[in-house]
């Protein structure tokens, strides 16, 4: 299949990005599925109009992008997602690959590099930003739960809160909050919090 013939549906919640990456595509071989501003809606316009490559925003209003192309592979969606963010982000590409994307771009303002990009993994391949810092080595990837519960804390909410929110025990929550303080390497919540929004996580 020739790169005239993929679609393109783009992600991100920005309105002057959202323009700025049409502009891009506009006049280049890709074609413009559509463009969403949120999870929910994504995950609406892939099943309706079935795009060949995903252009997603790492943060989304009601989400981030790992998690989005991770619930797509889930469900069984195989389009394949290129990552961009405004930033460097540490561990970026590891999230990438482990959520089931084929790259990640940053927004330089040259549409030119989200376009080769977009090229490569429309003809099957990857390619992963190199600007984006390395994870620590030792430090495990956090679960989707272990998201949430993150996300949770950084509202201030309580474990009761928190498991209210997600239906589970107060000891399951407990237990999450654990798990992901020994990953993050830390101890307190207000720690766990900075540590979240230095590696991009929140």
């Amino acid at each position: 299949m020739s790169s005239a013939a993929f679609s393109v549906l783009l992600v991100d919640d920005d309105a002057i990005v959202r323009s700025w990456a049409e502009l891009s595509l506009r006049g280049s071989e890709f074609r413009l599925a559509g463009a969403a501003s949120s999870v929910a809606e994504a995950v609406e316009l892939v099943e309706r109009r079935r795009p060949n490559v995903l252009l997603v925003d790492y943060r989304l209003a009601d989400g981030v992008g790992t998690e989005l192309v991770r619930e797509l592979r889930r469900v069984g969606v195989s389009a394949p997602a290129l990552l961009m963010t405004a930033n460097r982000r540490e561990g970026l590409n590891e999230a990438a690959r482990e959520a089931g994307a084929q790259g990640t771009v940053l927004k330089t303002g040259k549409g030119d590099e989200v376009l080769a990009a977009l090229r490569v993994v429309a003809e099957g391949g990857r390619t992963f930003d190199s600007r984006h810092p390395r994870r620590p080595p030792g430090r495990a990837a956090l679960s989707p739960r272990e998201r949430q519960v993150l996300g949770l804390l950084a509202t201030g909410a309580t474990n009761r809160e928190i498991a209210a929110a997600l239906a589970v025990g107060d000891e399951t929550v407990k237990t999450v909050i654990a798990r992901t303080f020994a990953k993050l390497g830390v101890r307190k919540r207000a720690e766990a919090v900075a540590a979240a929004h230095a590696s991009g996580l929140l």
